[in-house]
This record gives structure tokens, sequence and C-alpha cells, in this order.
């Protein structure tokens, strides 16, 4: 219960009526949360909905999920049909990434693969696509594949980066870190 009270006090911490995205979207559970509590202009959803085997680490890379993922992503489609404020991009997330123009976003979520190579580079990415104000945040901190911890380890490098220019908040797995660039 604390992880889904911990999500939205995060949320609650966002901007409404932002241009922001969620990267791993997964059913799109989470992205109706998002919608609810910070009434976005417009929510790009990332996810390939990828079968990706290196990875049995993730629920994508697990051969039980190998038929699933089309499903997932026809039924996230489904769900937010006719919603305008709803983009979704079935990609890679830093290839959806690379998409935006840089400062296009004022906030980004990231829960996608939480290896440290993707989630570092996500984290890299979503900095040049936020405003010079903008959010970046995630969850799993503290996924713990062989007790090396990824996410915190490529938020914890960010983090010593950034310095002063960063403002940084920890709600148990949530992490939220405000720029202040400019």
């Amino acid at each position: 219960m604390a992880r889904v009270e911990n999500r939205r006090a995060l949320l609650e911490m966002m901007p409404k009526g932002a241009v922001c995205a969620e990267i791993g979207v997964w059913d799109g559970g989470f992205s109706e949360v998002i919608l609810e509590v910070t009434e976005p202009a417009k929510l790009h959803l990332i996810d390939p909905w990828l079968y990706q085997p290196d990875f049995r680490n993730s629920a994508f890379g697990r051969k039980a999920n190998i038929d699933k993922m089309d499903d997932k992503y026809t039924a996230v489609k489904k769900l937010f049909e006719g919603d305008d404020r709803i983009e979704i991009h079935r990609a890679l997330s830093h290839a959806a990434l690379e998409s935006f123009e840089d400062g296009a976003l004022d906030w980004v979520y990231i829960d996608g693969n939480h290896n440290y190579d993707i989630v570092s580079v996500d984290i890299a990415l979503s900095l040049q696509k936020v405003k010079p104000d903008g959010i970046i945040s995630g969850d799993d901190l503290f996924w713990n594949p062989d007790k090396g911890k990824p996410v915190a380890t490529a938020v914890r490098e960010t983090l010593r980066k950034l310095g002063d220019a960063v403002e940084y908040q920890r709600f148990g797995q949530q992490w939220f870190m405000q720029l202040r660039r400019g």
C-alpha cells in the first residue's frame, strides 16, 4: 500500500496542465492515475511492448509474457481511445525521447527498463527533453538485481553531476529531481 501512496504523493508534486511522458506503461494502470492526479495537457505514453529475452529480470523479458506484448499494447490503445491528451509511442525509450525537441516536456516519469545501461540513458535524455525547471522522476529506486541497484546508481550519478542544479526527494522507491537550470 505504501507504494501506491508514495506514487500518488510524487504525482501531487507535478504541475497541473503539463506536457509530460511516462516511460514504461505496461497495462496503463499508472497512466490512469497520472491523468487523474496531474490533469496533463498532453501525456506521452512510451513503451515498446516488446518481449526482450536479454532482460529476464523484468516482466518484459520473462518467457511467460512472450505472447502478451501485442495484447498489452492493444489494451492500452483501447483504454485511452478518444482521449486527445494521450499520445502513444510504441518504441524503445531512447528512440521515443530522441524524437522530442529539447525542452519540450515539463516532466518525465521513468519506470521502464531498470537495467543500468538503459535507465542511465533514459535519465540523460530526459535531462535534455525537459524544460530548465523540469522534473525527472521514477520508480523502483532500490530495484536490486544482485544488489547492484542500477536505478539508484544512475540517479546518484546524475545527482553528483548536477550538484546544486537539482532538488532531490525520495518517497520509498519513488525518486524526484526538480531541475534548477537556466
